[in-house]
């Protein structure tokens, strides 16, 4: 791991940590990114204006890990965008961010398997880890996420959830990587721009992925970059604000990135599944973040028009080879009650 202290030194690759509330997780984050096999990297962590001993901890403890401390919580999107920025204009050689989660640890070999997945294919815009649940205290043995997928009816679902770790040894091309441990290629994200800030969290990387995918670039699976992550630890399970956001979110990625051929054929089914995904949770007495998630998607009709506007007119890929990439037939019924039981579920 590169030292922040020392003096004019070229950064290609720099894993940016957003913490937020993470004095009882940044330790073993930080500790793992100390024990990489790979070691020329520089680790930043973005403070979204936390008020516990996390910024105390960092100072004291990683001195050679550089810190943003903002002033006010950010957010997911917004907070890594701030961050990557000021990397951009501080590391002008820097050729790949890696995003990572406050709330995990990663095996010796995660970094250098994820450099270099990029480094086989110049068209490679991001690889996704394989993320496994964690009780912070056990060695994981079960997926989080093996990648993203996509499904033809409007919403993103992980890889592999809840299946033995050794399902997937193959490095296979995926619709996505999740944002809690991705490495990105600069080059792509200067081309296609980063996360929306708008979405503040959840679906904000798939949205990016999707975004990627319309300009060309590919995503890359790297099973031997494993991360062990804490699911759910920094938003209460079931919490109303979860629910909101996915709710509103998930629409705003239909609106903005789905082609207008794919809207007409499957424009029905992203409508009944919305449908009964809301009704089931309003049975659930949770009709209130549902409402404003949903009422407040519309409500942002014309940001969404314009950047709609410039995202298809950027579009590099064919209808026929972004179908392909996508789940086309979805179990509904098994998808709707997966998102039942953790509203955060992409």
């Amino acid at each position: 791991m590169l030292d922040v202290r020392s003096e004019h030194i070229k950064v290609e690759t720099a894993v940016l940590v957003l913490n937020w509330q993470g004095e009882k997780l940044i330790k073993d984050c930080l500790d793992a990114l100390k024990n990489q096999s790979y070691d020329n990297f520089l680790t930043v962590v973005a403070d979204n204006a936390s008020t516990d001993a996390s910024i105390e901890i960092i100072k004291s403890d990683y001195p050679d890990v550089l810190l943003y401390d903002f002033k006010e919580n950010y957010g997911f999107a917004r907070g890594n965008n701030e961050a990557i920025e000021l990397l951009f204009k501080a590391y002008p050689e820097l050729k790949y961010v890696v995003l990572l989660n406050n709330d995990t640890k990663v095996e010796k070999q995660w970094l250098n398997e994820l450099v270099s997945t990029a480094e086989s294919d110049p068209k490679i815009g991001s690889v996704a880890s394989q993320l496994l649940c964690w009780d912070g205290e056990h060695e994981p043995t079960v997926i989080d996420s093996a990648g993203d997928m996509f499904f033809k009816h409007g919403v993103a679902g992980k890889r592999g959830y809840g299946k033995p770790r050794d399902t997937y040894t193959d490095d296979t091309g995926v619709f996505g990587a999740c944002a809690g441990a991705a490495l990105y290629r600069v080059e792509a994200l200067k081309e296609t721009g980063l996360f929306d800030p708008d979405f503040f969290a959840y679906n904000e990387d798939v949205d990016l992925a999707f975004r990627l995918r319309l300009r060309g670039w590919g995503c890359r699976f790297a099973h031997k970059a494993a991360v062990w992550h804490r699911v759910g630890f920094s938003t209460t399970k079931y919490s109303d604000r979860a629910l909101y956001w996915a709710k509103r979110n998930s629409l705003w990625v239909v609106w903005k990135d789905f082609p207008a051929p794919l809207l007409w054929r499957y424009g029905v089914g992203i409508f009944l599944y919305a449908f009964l995904s809301d009704l089931l949770w309003t049975f659930r007495g949770r009709l209130k973040p549902i409402w404003q998630g949903r009422r407040d998607a519309f409500r942002a009709k014309d940001r969404l028009d314009a950047q709609r506007k410039e995202i298809q007119a950027n579009c590099a890929v064919s209808v026929d080879e972004l179908t392909r990439l996508m789940i086309l037939k979805t179990p509904w019924m098994e998808s709707i009650l997966r998102n039942l039981k953790d509203p955060r579920a992409k």
